[in-house]
């Protein structure tokens, strides 16, 4: 049983009555902090290359895995990686590299929270779209940033959630719209206060000063957090 395991499972009472349960990792006073993905919404995460943002997406899956919810009602987890770093895993139920495949399933996402708005019979589940580099897909073609920007514009309404993440931090991959749909921020170490502005609307993130440490910003308020390392410890 890995550390993150035991977590969800210690705090089951309160993982019961998440839908998508996230652990985000530890505040300032060594407290355990977990929130409901459909509460806080569709997640923003920039930050300097090795600080942990690859790691935190397999936690966030990771902690849906292991919801004692999600055997009772079920959920979807969609992990896209253009450049395969992370590789499979069990916690993905879908795990994409190929540009082409993540095109067709970012599609089919945008169809399936079109269909949800006409017919909520067919919200069965909520989803979580987890996006690594994504601005490895933007830099393709327009179209990606237009799908991702329908998920961020309607996919809470029918219980689809995006977590797209980002090592480079500049306005072509964090464009105002995208961030106006998208209020919940995690920052990484970065060297330069305007990257850390257009992240966090604060310089905050250029403290910071160990891998693995983030701050989280909802509803206007900064959550200085130091992440667990997850990958390399086995899943039951």
């Amino acid at each position: 049983m890995n550390e993150l395991q035991k977590i969800i499972l210690s705090h089951k009472e309160q993982a019961l009555g998440m839908y998508l349960p996230i652990f985000l990792g530890y505040d300032e006073s060594n407290q355990p902090i977990i929130v409901d993905l459909t509460k806080v919404g569709h997640i923003l995460i920039g930050g300097n290359s090795g600080q942990g943002k690859t790691n935190l997406l397999h936690a966030f899956a990771q902690s849906v895995y292991y919801s004692p919810r999600r055997v009772s009602e079920g959920c979807f987890v969609s992990y896209f990686d253009p450049k395969g770093i992370g590789g499979p895993r069990p916690y993905f139920d879908s795990y994409r590299t190929a540009i082409e495949d993540i095109r067709n399933e970012l599609k089919m996402l945008c169809n399936k929270i079109e269909k949800r708005m006409n017919n909520p019979k067919l919200f069965r589940y909520p989803l979580m779209v987890l996006c690594d580099d994504f601005d490895s897909l933007v830099i393709h073609e327009q179209h990606f940033m237009d799908m991702l920007l329908y998920i961020a514009e309607r996919g809470h309404l029918v219980g689809i959630y995006l977590v797209a993440a980002s090592i480079p931090i500049s306005w072509e991959v964090f464009p105002g719209l995208l961030k106006a749909n998208i209020p919940t921020r995690i920052c990484f170490r970065v060297t330069d206060k305007s990257q850390s502005r257009l992240v966090l609307d604060s310089p905050a993130a250029t403290q910071l000063s160990h891998q693995g440490e983030m701050f989280f910003s909802h509803n206007l308020q900064l959550t200085r957090v130091q992440t667990v390392n997850v990958m390399d410890e086995t899943v039951e």
